[in-house]
């Protein structure tokens, strides 16, 4: 038997395994780098061992590598513990700024791979919606990979959030001039199927070179 799964499940799943491999990518190169550190501490105790002297500064350099990587593995951990944390429930009330801080944080192995700078431009304030974070996430995930693949190398893209009288609204600028933005090439039938749910609206303006999601209060 082939199992269908529905619009939202695929494209959810989809978007899990996107994110969770990219997470564990990068905590694997934080190991790494922790890994040749403490490499380079154990060559320096054998020096000393054989009766070299080693300069202290050295042990502060390497030291202080591994305390900036324990740091940045600290912060992927917390972003993946708050994705995690997405699928609590599926109805929830949410601070659109939290929401594009993750979803920004999710997608910088992505954007560095095409040389893109992604940046997260949130409102004065919180701007609550009810809603699925999940969900949300993936509809919004979509659209910044629609843009890293379009949008040429050192392009800057940025997601911002604005207050709005139905309740909020997210928007993804940088796509000037881009011939391909059109509402035909996103959001799409999946999309669409995504965003429909949540009652939200995709608003794609060629001539800004933006996609807006606008959210309703809930």
């Amino acid at each position: 038997m082939i199992i269908q799964p529905d619009p939202i499940g695929e494209a959810g799943l989809r978007f899990f395994g996107r994110m969770s491999a990219s997470i564990s990518h990068e905590l694997k190169n934080v190991l790494a780098i922790i890994k040749e550190n403490a490499g380079l501490l154990n060559d320096y105790f054998d020096m000393m061992a054989g009766g070299r002297s080693v300069d202290p500064e050295r042990f502060k350099t390497v030291t202080r590598r591994i305390d900036t990587q324990t740091r940045r593995a600290d912060t992927i951990i917390k972003y993946l513990n708050q994705f995690a944390h997405t699928v609590d429930s599926f109805n929830q009330q949410v601070d659109l700024n939290q929401v594009v801080d993750l979803l920004t944080a999710l997608h910088q192995r992505a954007a560095a791979m095409q040389q893109v700078t992604l940046s997260a431009k949130p409102a004065d304030g919180p701007v609550e919606v009810t809603t699925s974070p999940f969900v949300l996430l993936t509809a919004l995930g979509q659209g910044v990979s629609f843009a890293l693949q379009a949008v040429a190398k050192g392009k800057a893209l940025t997601l911002a959030v604005a207050r709005s009288d139905e309740g909020g609204r997210i928007i993804l600028s940088g796509l000037e001039g881009l011939a391909g933005l059109s509402t035909q090439a996103f959001p799409g039938d999946q999309g669409d199927a995504l965003v429909a749910p949540l009652g939200a609206e995709v608003k794609v303006e060629t001539a800004a070179g933006r996609i807006t999601f606008i959210l309703p209060r809930g």
